[in-house]
Order: structure tokens, then sequence, then C-alpha cells
């Protein structure tokens, strides 16, 4: 009996189970983590900037906002385009791609000097902002058993609210010092706004360390047919030799040549694909749009100085951290789904508080501050949760592009959010911005309720997503 069980084959799934959290592993999911960070540092930071924009430019609400959604848009189409990509090329390809190109192409908002010129450079810079989450997300839940998955996976979006943190200590130390500096004679690049997205180009770096230090997913590996390379990141990722002898592939494994994105939308895949795609979509319209015009609200409805409004977002930004390191202990201990519940849930009903405090705010921001607070302590763990979840209910075959197409549709609804708050700013309806807030909020809550299926504790291969 022993030796039948010595001898009998082993899948990819079956040893990654046996393999303990290592040393790869940690400094893969570091990586992939701080990608995360540069990656939310560079989406936010249009909306720092863009205050001094506005007034540089002489931009209207409606023009800001689609300003603020360029980037979004292109992370829509990021997400969609990059997915396949990295199903067919491998993980870390992807990884380093995305990372390199919006990281550089984001330095180029410096030296546009007007709405077009800004428009196309966030947008392009977007589509490898969009590409990035996905790959990383993917990548990471292929390596880690069932045991530590959701832990693991749940630690890399734990650094996106500290990019937002980031991106707001930056602005408020060098946009109020350059006010201060009138006779600046130094390159105009790095004045005011444009220096933002200088800052905004350093971390290529990163893509060295994912060339450097990153695995190839060996499930990525197996599933294209290539056993021996799978086997070799097996290795490193500290399978034993007795095991890694009697790893096998699935049988017609052979190089993947790409699955149309047309096949997610039909069964098996087309009820998570309807839970995973409209989660990512009421969710990010519900908070996107108003992140993006929360500097602008603060200074133009509430009355802040610039510097205020900015500490007041550094403020949120730690508390969004803080939701995030929340989240990452309570997702093995009480599962996936009550990430969402608890946290859509509350944050829409305090969102829908907002209606009725508008005048007390206008007395006493720190009110304002306060509700801010709860808000985004309980939305950035349920938002934890769509990166964590999406990728455990798809094989890796498909995995990349079902969770790209996913959070693309939570791309294109931030940036058609940025635009419609930008619309409710114009005509100073500011109650439409916190009602469309909370509904948006509790029907990604209610999806996960009625199509959501728990993955704590089970295997890919249990959930059908080997």
């Amino acid at each position: 009996m022993q030796d039948n069980a010595q001898q009998s084959p082993l899948t990819v799934d079956n040893i990654i189970e046996k393999l303990p959290v290592t040393r790869a592993h940690a400094i893969g999911t570091l990586i992939c983590a701080l990608g995360f960070m540069f990656d939310s540092f560079d989406t936010y930071i249009i909306s720092y900037a863009m205050p001094v924009l506005r007034n540089e430019w002489s931009l209207d609400p409606v023009t800001a906002g689609t300003l603020n959604s360029a980037g979004i848009w292109g992370m829509f189409l990021g997400g969609v385009v990059c997915g396949p990509f990295t199903d067919r090329m491998g993980r870390r390809m992807g990884l380093i791609c995305t990372i390199l190109g919006f990281s550089l192409i984001n330095g180029f908002a410096a030296v546009c000097t007007n709405v077009p010129q800004f428009l196309a450079v966030r947008f392009i810079s977007g589509l490898c902002l969009g590409g990035m989450i996905p790959c990383a997300a993917a990548l990471i839940s292929e390596l880690v058993n069932s045991k530590h998955r959701g832990r693991v996976t749940a630690l890399l979006p734990t650094l996106w609210p500290m990019g937002m943190f980031v991106a707001a200590v930056v602005s408020s130390l060098y946009l109020p010092a350059f006010n201060e500096w009138k006779d600046w004679t130094g390159p105009e690049i790095f004045k005011t706004w444009r220096g933002l997205f200088i800052i905004g180009a350093l971390p290529a770096f990163l893509a060295f360390f994912v060339f450097r230090y990153i695995q190839e997913s060996p499930r990525w590996l197996i599933s294209t047919g290539q056993k021996e390379k799978c086997a070799a990141v097996l290795k490193k990722l500290g399978a034993s030799d007795q095991d890694l002898s009697r790893l096998t592939a699935p049988t017609g494994t052979e190089k993947q040549v790409g699955i149309p994105i047309s096949v997610l939308f039909k069964p098996p895949y087309r009820k998570r694909m309807i839970l995973t795609c409209g989660y990512y979509f009421f969710s990010y319209f519900g908070y996107y749009g108003f992140l993006l015009w929360l500097p602008s609200i603060l200074t133009t409805v509430y009355g802040l100085k610039l510097s205020n409004a900015l500490q007041m977002t550094i403020i949120t930004g730690l508390v969004a951290l803080l939701g995030r390191f929340v989240g990452l202990y309570t997702i093995e201990r009480f599962g996936r789904k009550q990430l969402f519940i608890v946290g859509f849930g509350v944050a829409g009903f305090v969102a829908m508080s907002f209606c009725f405090m508008h005048n007390l705010f206008l007395t006493n921001p720190t009110y304002l501050l306060y509700l801010l607070c709860i808000v985004v302590f309980f939305y950035e763990q349920g938002i934890q949760g769509t990166v964590a979840y999406t990728p455990e209910l798809y094989p890796s075959s498909v995995r990349t592009t079902a969770a790209g197409v996913s959070a693309g549709f939570g791309r294109a609804s931030g940036a058609l959010s940025s635009i419609v708050f930008g619309f409710f700013m114009s005509h100073q309806w500011y109650d439409g911005i916190y009602i469309t807030m909370a509904i948006m909020f509790w029907i990604a809550a209610l999806l996960v309720v009625f199509l959501g299926v728990e993955t704590k504790g089970r295997t890919l291969e249990e959930l059908g997503a080997a």
C-alpha cells in the first residue's frame, strides 16, 4: 500500500498543497505587493494634481472628470487585453511588461501642454496599470497552497492604500513648496504638478526585481505543456525530488494559443463571470469617482485649503491601510464572503448618512473626516476580497483573462463614475454622489450573497479552478 502511494502520480496541485511558505514565496509576494503600491500611486496621483491642474488650464468639472477618468478607461482596456497576453505568454512576462509600461509612460504626463496630450498619456499608461493587478494576483494565487492562499493573495492589495497614502504625502510636500517658490528658475518639467508624474516614473526599477527574483507559475507552465520547467520551479519553491519524480501533466496539455474572451460568458464560467464582473463594476463605481474627486470636493464644497485637504486624505489613506490589515486577518478566519458583505454593506450605510450631514460638515469638517475614515475602513476590506477571491474561481488557462476582464468592468465603471460625479459636482448635487455610492456598494454585497461560493480552505482542484 505504501509503495503504491509512493509511486502514484501527483499533479501540480497535489505538490503545491504540500509546500510550506518559503523565502521564494515571501520575496515574490513582497515584489508583487510593491507593484500594487506603485500601481496605486500612479493611479491616484492625478487626483492630487487635479486642483492645481484645473487652475492652470482653467478646466470645468466635466473636463476635469474626463481627465481623472482617462487612466481608468485605459485600465479597463488593459485588463481585457493584458489578461489574454499573460495567459498566453506567462505571468512573469506580463508583470515585467506592465510595470515598465505604467511607470515610464506615466512620466510623459509631465511634458504635456494641453488636454488632448494629457488624456492620451494617461489612457496609454492606464493600459498597463490595469493589466498588472490581475497578473500579479493570478501568479501569487497559483504559487501558494489552500491553507495560506487567501491570506498571501490578500496581502497584495494591502499595499494599495499605501500607494494612495504615499501619493498624498508626496503631493502635500511637493505642491505647497512650489506655491512658495515663485522665483523657481529650474526646468519647467519639475514645476508644480508636473514633478509628481516624474516621481511616478520611478517604479520602473521594480521590473528588474521581477526578472531577478520571481518564479513563473508552475500551474501555468504545466497547463502549457512545459513539464520540465514546471518541475524546476517547484524545486525552487521547496518540492522534494521524490514528489517531482511523480509529477504528471494533465492529458492534452500543449503550448497554449489563447482562449477567446467570449468563452468566459458561457457555461461553465458564466455564473462566476456575472459575479466577478458585477462586484467589480458596482463597488468601483461607488468609490473610484468619489476618491478621484475627493481633494476637489474638500476644497470646493467644504472650503478647505489644499494643504488641509491633502492632510485629510493622508489620514484616510492610513485608515484604508488599517482596513486592509484587518481584512488580511479575517479572510482566513471567517472566509472570503464576509469581506464583501461586511465591508460594502457598512460602507454603504455610512455613505448614505452623508446626505443628512452636509450642513454639519460645512461648520465642522472634522465630522466629515470621521465618516470618511469609517467608509474607507470598511470599503477597503470589501475591495480586498475582490483581488483575493477572483483568481480562486477560474482555472489557470483562463485565470488572468477572467481576472482582467472582471477588473476591467470595475475600471470602466470607475471611469464612468468620475464623469458622473463631475456632473453632480457641476450641478452642486452632492447628495447624488453619496446616494450613488451607497446603492452601488449594496448591490456588490448582494451579488456575493446570492451568487458567491466560499473558497476558504478549499484547493483549486476542489473549486474547479486548478
